[in-house]
């Protein structure tokens, strides 16, 4: 079964991007950890049940002159601001995510660090497992689906707490992503579209994510960013 579990956002400067949507939105942020093998920095911020915002940003520049792919197009996508990268689903089920993979003709990927994170008070990993990559599936505007995380005390599941803002994030209703539905099915096969609980408004431009509106303590809230440039 599928179920979103978080919206990737690019920003060429981690901490502005993090001050300007806790501005916006009144919902605080928890350091998301260091990716050593991407060279991106993280930050989180729950809009609840258990769907979360994930600011990213290279914060090892030398990746970029290593001509590291991710670092290379984050910083292409964010010359002009920030955007939405990635529309990431999740599921619990392995075979589900690798039926999926031969859906597409591919591969179940990892990340290159085999998914571990540094964090400020040591180390997280895991549940890295996924299909496609960012290349086939964020560059083409298109969700992946991630297992559903596993950290090293074995729990499952990622619901950042909320950090120090005064509002408080009570879950995603809506989404509006580029394309038709017809288009959002094809893609993801056997995968069924009915089981995300949210609308899906399809505005049948370019494929991409364009906004995500949720539930919040001070009421509904609407996020909008242009969508990764294909």
């Amino acid at each position: 079964m599928i179920a979103l579990d978080h919206i990737a956002v690019w920003s060429d400067n981690l901490y502005r991007t993090t001050i300007d949507l806790a501005e916006q939105t009144g919902i605080g942020s928890i350091d998301g950890g260091y990716f050593p093998g991407l060279g991106l920095g993280q930050k989180l911020m729950s809009l609840g049940g258990s769907v979360y915002v994930e600011v990213e940003s290279i914060v090892d520049h030398q990746m970029i002159a290593n001509g590291h792919p991710m670092a290379r197009e984050l910083a292409k996508q964010t010359f002009g601001g920030d955007c939405f990268a990635g529309l990431c689903l999740r599921s619990d089920e392995v075979p589900e995510i690798e039926a999926f993979a031969r859906h597409l003709g591919i591969e179940p990927s990892r990340v290159i660090d085999g998914g571990k994170r540094s964090m400020i008070l040591g180390q997280r990993g895991g549940g890295a497992f996924h299909a496609p990559d960012f290349r086939n599936s964020w560059l083409r505007g298109k969700p992946n689906v991630y297992l559903g995380y596993r950290w090293d005390d074995d729990s499952s599941g990622l619901d950042p707490q909320p950090g120090s803002g005064r509002v408080r994030g009570q879950g995603v209703t809506a989404i509006e992503v580029g394309g038709t539905e017809a288009e959002m099915r094809a893609w993801l096969g056997p995968l069924d579209l009915d089981q995300l609980d949210l609308e899906i408004h399809f505005n049948g431009k370019a494929d991409g994510l364009y906004a995500v509106a949720f539930n919040s303590t001070a009421g509904p809230q609407t996020l909008r960013l242009n969508p990764i440039t294909l």
